[in-house]
C-alpha cells in the first residue's frame, strides 16, 4: 500500500466497528449490514479485488445463482451511493470482479503491514484492541467462517505489529520456554509470578518434554520470525495441558545450564522441529523421540504460504500442533496404564482419556481419578475438567442435575482462581456456564479470552461453536465447529469435535451436513446417545424414516426412557430455540413418543 498524500480519497476503519469516512473526515458508511460487509471483504481482499461469484457465495450462499447475482448488484449500488463522489474513483467493477483503489483509500488494517505507518503507542496491549468488524452479523454461514477465519488471522498479524510474538507478554524475554532447573513462581521468579502453568518440579508425575534445537534450511527472507512463533504455540501448548515441564534445550544460554542441573530420566520425550524454506513457501516438520533409545515416534508437517507467514499468519500449522500433542498424549496414556507406581498412573491425561469414553463407569472412573489428583496436586486444569464432567452427567442424565450443577459451578470458580489465564480452563469453564447456566454473555468472553491466548488449542473453537448452538446460532456455531475439526483432525477425540458438527447442522436445518458428521462420529462411539438423537431427528427431517427408526431403536437401547419430555425436562437450553423446535419435530416424526 502507498503512503497516504493528497491522493488519498477516504479511510475505511475495519477494527471495532466498521467505519467509512472521505478525506474530510465526513461519514459515509453504508448502514445495510451486507453492504458493510462488501466494503470490508474487498478492503481486505488480494489487492483489493473479489470475484463476483465469491462475493455472492460468501453473502448470499443460501440463494440461487439470479438472486444472489441481483443481491450483490444491489448491494454495490448501495455502496456507491453510500460513498458519493469518490465512489467512481475508488470503485472498479465489470461483469467478474469488483475491486477497491487501495492507492486512493486508506485501510487501518492494511497499515499494520507498512512499518513507516505504524503509530501505535508503546504501551497497547494486544487484548485491549478492538476486534475486527466488531458488531458485524449479516447471518450466512459462509460469511461468518470467512469472518472467523479473517479475525484469526489479523489476530496473528497484531502480535507481530505490536511486537508480541508470545501471546503471554511477561514470557517474551524467555519466548515461553522455561530452564528445566528453574521453574519456581512467585513475586521474585522471573515469569514475575504469572506463568501459573509452568509446574513445578515434583508437583506433576514427574515427566519432562525436551525441546532440541531446530534445524533450519533455505533463505528465511521475511519469514525469519516463523521458528520464533511456531515454537511459542507449540511450548504454550504443551504447558497448557498442565502435566508436562518443557526442557529447552533450543538456545544456547539455556542449554547448558539446564545440561548442569537437569534430571534427564524424567525427559520422556524430545521434539525436534525443522524449518525448510523455499521461494514461496515454508514446510514445518515435527518429529518427537524417545529419549531411552532415541527411536523416532511420531513425525508429521505442514506447509505455510510465505505471504502468510510474512503478515503473522501461522494458522496453517495449528493443525500440525495439535497432531504433535495428540501424539504425547497418546503415548503418556499408554505409559499411565502400564505404570505401577501410583502416582504416574494417576495422571490429568489418562483421567481425560477415560472421560470422553462417555460411558457411566467411565465417567465414575475418571471423577474419582480427578478428585485424587486435585487432592495431591491441585491445579486449574484438574478442577475445569472436573467442572467440564458434570455437563457429561448431567448431558447423559446420569445424575441429578441440581446436586451437580452446584458442584460444577463450585470447580469452575476454583478452576479460574488458580489461572484464570490457561486456555484449557476458559474453554472448558466457558462450556460449563453455557450448557449448565445459560450465561451467554458471560461464556462468550470466556471463550473469546481462549482464543486470544491460544488460537491452536481446539476445545476453545469447539466448544464456543455450541454456545452458539445453545444461543439459537446454529449456522455461526457450524463454521467454528468445521474449524475446530479441521484442528482436531486426528485427535483420539475427534467423534467428539463431529458431534458438536453434527448438532449444530441439524439445528441449522443442514440435515446432510449433518448425518455426514454424525456418521463418522458413530463409527467410534456407536452408543453416545447424543449421537444417535440427532441422527434420528435428521434422517426423518430428510425423509429417510427407516434410517431414522432404524437408529431410533439403536438410542431405545441405550437410553430406554428416551422421550420428548424427558428431553425438555432435562431443560437443555437447546430446546428453547428455533432448531431445537426443528429437533423435537424430527423426532416427532421418527416416533419418538411425546
Amino acid at each position: 500500500m502507498t503512503g497516504e498524500d493528497a491522493s488519498t480519497l477516504g479511510h475505511i476503519y475495519l477494527f471495532g466497528t466498521l467505519a467509512v469516512t472521505d478525506a474530510d473526515g465526513v461519514s459515509c458508511t453504508p448502514k445495510a449490514q451486507k453492504s458493510r460487509a462488501l466494503v470490508a471483504m474487498l478492503a481486505l481482499a488480494p489487492r483489493g479485488a473479489r470475484s463476483r461469484i465469491w462475493l455472492r457465495d460468501k453473502l448470499w450462499s443460501d440463494r440461487g445463482e439470479e438472486q444472489a447475482a441481483a443481491s450483490l448488484r444491489q448491494a454495490l449500488v448501495d455502496v456507491r451511493k453510500s460513498l458519493g463522489p469518490m465512489a467512481e474513483r475508488i470503485i472498479i467493477s465489470d461483469n467478474h470482479t469488483i475491486s477497491l483503489d487501495l492507492n486512493r483509500v486508506s485501510v487501518d488494517a492494511l497499515q499494520l503491514l507498512d512499518p513507516a505507518r505504524q503509530s501505535s503507542p508503546d504501551d497497547v496491549q494486544l487484548e485491549s484492541w478492538p476486534e475486527l468488524l466488531e458488531g458485524l452479523d449479516i447471518g450466512d454461514p459462509e460469511f461468518e467462517e470467512w469472518l472467523m477465519l479473517e479475525r484469526q488471522v489479523w489476530h496473528g498479524r497484531l502480535e507481530t505489529a505490536l511486537g508480541q510474538r508470545d501471546l503471554s507478554p511477561k514470557d517474551r524475554r524467555a519466548n515461553g520456554f522455561i530452564p528445566a532447573e528453574n521453574k519456581r513462581s512467585g513475586p521474585d521468579s522471573p515469569d514475575g509470578g504469572e506463568r501459573r502453568t509452568t509446574p513445578q518440579r515434583g508437583s506433576l508425575t514427574g515427566w519432562s518434554v525436551a525441546l532440541l534445537p531446530p534445524s533450519i534450511s533455505g533463505d528465511a527472507f521475511n519469514a525469519a520470525s516463523l521458528p520464533d512463533m511456531f515454537t511459542a504455540s507449540l511450548v504454550r501448548s504443551l504447558l497448557e495441558d498442565g502435566e508436562l515441564a518443557v526442557c529447552d534445550l533450543s538456545r544456547p544460554d539455556l542449554s547448558a545450564a539446564t545440561q548442569a542441573g537437569a534430571e534427564f530420566d524424567a525427559v520422556a520425550l524430545a521434539i525436534q522441529v525443522g524449518y525448510r524454506f523455499s521461494a514461496h513457501q515454508a514446510h514445518i516438520s515435527v518429529s518427537v523421540h524417545r529419549t531411552a533409545d532415541r527411536s523416532l515416534l511420531w513425525m508429521g508437517g505442514a506447509t505455510l504460504e510465505r505471504r502468510a507467514i510474512e503478515t503473522g499468519d501461522t494458522s496453517a500449522s495449528h493443525q500440525l500442533i495439535n497432531e504433535a500433542m495428540d501424539e504425547l498424549r497418546r503415548y503418556f496414556i499408554a505409559r499411565s496404564e502400564q505404570s505401577d507406581d501410583a502416582a504416574e498412573g494417576e495422571s490429568l491425561f489418562a483421567a481425560v482419556n477415560a472421560m470422553f469414553r462417555l460411558s457411566r463407569n467411565d465417567l465414575v472412573m475418571s471423577e474419582a481419578s480427578l478428585r485424587r489428583i486435585i487432592a495431591q496436586r491441585p491445579s486449574s486444569q484438574a478442577y475445569a475438567w472436573l467442572a467440564f464432567l458434570m455437563t457429561f452427567q448431567v448431558g447423559q442424565r446420569f445424575s441429578d442435575s441440581a446436586n451437580v450443577t452446584e458442584q460444577a459451578q463450585q470447580y469452575a470458580r476454583k478452576a479460574l482462581e488458580l489461572d484464570p489465564g490457561n486456555s484449557v480452563t476458559l474453554a472448558l469453564v466457558g462450556h460449563v456456564h453455557s450448557f449448565l447456566f445459560g450465561e451467554y454473555d458471560y461464556a462468550s468472553g470466556l471463550f473469546e479470552r481462549a482464543i486470544r491466548a491460544n488460537p491452536t488449542q481446539v476445545l476453545g473453537w469447539d466448544l464456543y461453536s455450541m454456545l452458539h448452538a445453545y444461543a439459537g446460532q446454529p449456522e455461526k456455531g457450524l463454521g467454528l465447529a468445521n474449524w475446530a475439526r479441521h484442528l482436531g483432525a486426528h485427535s483420539p477425540y475427534r467423534y467428539y469435535f463431529d458431534t458438536s458438527r453434527l448438532i449444530n447442522a441439524t439445528l441449522a436445518g443442514n440435515h446432510r451436513v449433518a448425518i455426514e458428521a454424525g456418521e463418522q462420529a458413530l463409527r467410534e462411539r456407536p452408543d453416545f446417545n447424543s449421537l444417535l438423537r440427532y441422527l434420528v431427528a435428521s434422517h426423518a427431517q430428510l425423509g429417510d424414516i427407516r434410517a431414522a427408526r432404524s437408529l431410533l431403536d439403536r438410542l431405545n437401547t441405550v437410553e430406554p426412557n428416551f422421550s420428548i419430555s424427558s428431553l425438555i425436562d432435562a431443560r437443555y437450553p437447546i430446546m428453547r430455540t428455533e432448531g431445537g423446535a426443528n429437533l423435537i419435530s424430527g423426532l416427532i416424526k421418527a416416533g419418538v413418543k411425546k
